[in-house]
């Protein structure tokens, strides 16, 4: 069970993510139901099963990403269930510095999620999600 310190409109949109840690979201500044703006992190409980799919997905956060699957294998056979689905956004998907605002996210997430199946971290400008458990349709 999680503890969510969270506005209930958004409550309502990420009831269900994690089982268990802590979220901290603030509801002033949501970019879209799926990532929030906080200034905070938030990771996953659980480590991934192998110890490089965390920094191959990191990696290839580079641009917004809508709700993708993630594989960590680079041929995954036909279907295949993901290891993790991400969700990146920028408030302004043209702004030139969307790419550097989710590089500073994504570190964020390395430096304080190591090896974690879930993790998000966003601000006004940006923000990522992923997580092994599908949030999101994609």
């Amino acid at each position: 069970m999680a503890t969510v310190l969270i506005s209930p409109l958004i409550l309502t949109t990420i009831n269900g993510g994690f089982h268990g840690g802590v979220i901290i979201i603030s509801a002033e500044a949501a970019l879209d139901p799926l990532c929030a703006a906080s200034h905070e992190w938030f990771c996953s409980p659980t480590d991934f099963d192998s110890s490089d799919t965390q920094e191959k997905l990191l990696s290839h956060i580079t641009s917004p990403l809508k709700c993708e699957p993630f594989h960590n294998d680079e041929f995954p056979p036909p279907g295949a269930v993901p290891d993790a689905y991400v969700h990146s956004i920028c408030a302004d998907d043209n702004d030139p510095n969307c790419g550097d605002c989710l590089t500073r996210a994504t570190q964020l997430m390395r430096d304080n999620c190591q090896g974690k199946d879930g993790a998000q971290y966003g601000t006004e400008q940006c923000c990522v999600r992923y997580e092994k458990k599908r949030f999101c349709r994609a």
